[in-house]
């Protein structure tokens, strides 16, 4: 084995290292993209997730290439009676190929980033329209259950005023009232619930805004990192 064989074998070995890293960062992508819901929030931060999460791939595999490609040029110049011969003309128009590549990457980061801010707010929008929708169904129901309580007979006021008192522990035991009072102290009871109701749908809807500006925030930050490094990439 010749001592010019080693280096050529290297190089071979790091351009095919970079090339099956790109792949693999094309095949995740690809792979969750399926199926296409471009309206929705979820299906937009899932597939940035995803693109951030292994754009790591990507970038190692394409310095891996600008790499090999440096080598071969370095070990042309060096062995070649020809160094500006058809040879050359062919490894440089790979590396411009790789750097054309670096940029697309950096362009397509930016772009990811800029997204994530129309994500946030679509994802907000069908956050509030949820919260808003529930609140809406909870307080029909709760208006039916007044209704019922304002007009039921005095035998079902007695029963559902049982069955209050039967949920509660002793201190909260009431005196003994009429049926009127019961009445009330029912309303009052479901009054409390509702109040309840809101309060807990109140943080349930902050803590998914939370969680939303959360994640897009993340993935744009680690997009911009990412784009960064292409550009580093395309500089070289």
């Amino acid at each position: 084995m010749s001592q010019n064989q080693l280096p050529l074998r290297g190089i071979k070995l790091i351009r095919r290292i970079g090339r099956v890293l790109v792949a693999v960062f094309v095949l995740a992508v690809a792979f969750n993209l399926l199926p296409l819901n471009l309206g929705s929030p979820d299906w937009g931060l899932g597939i940035s997730n995803t693109i951030v999460s292994s754009a790591s791939l990507a970038l190692v595999g394409e310095g891996l290439l600008r790499f090999s490609i440096y080598l071969q040029i370095q070990a042309h110049n060096q062995e070649s009676s020809n160094p500006k011969g058809p040879r050359l003309i062919a490894l440089k128009k790979s590396e411009l190929g790789i750097r054309r590549l670096a940029l697309a990457g950096t362009i397509s980061l930016l772009l990811l980033a800029g997204w994530q801010a129309i994500l946030f707010a679509k994802g907000m929008e069908l956050i509030t329209a949820k919260g808003a929708a529930t609140s809406s169904q909870a307080q029909e129901q709760i208006k039916a259950v007044e209704s019922k309580i304002k007009s039921a007979p005095d035998a079902v006021i007695e029963a559902e005023w049982t069955k209050l008192q039967a949920s509660l522990p002793p201190a909260f035991f009431k005196a003994e009232l009429d049926a009127s009072a019961r009445r009330k102290e029912l309303l009052s009871s479901v009054e409390a619930r509702s109040a309840q109701f809101r309060v807990d749908l109140n943080r349930q809807t902050s803590a998914a805004a939370w969680n939303l500006g959360r994640n897009a925030l993340r993935i744009c930050l680690m997009a911009i990192a990412y784009a960064w490094g292409f550009y580093g990439l395309q500089k070289l």
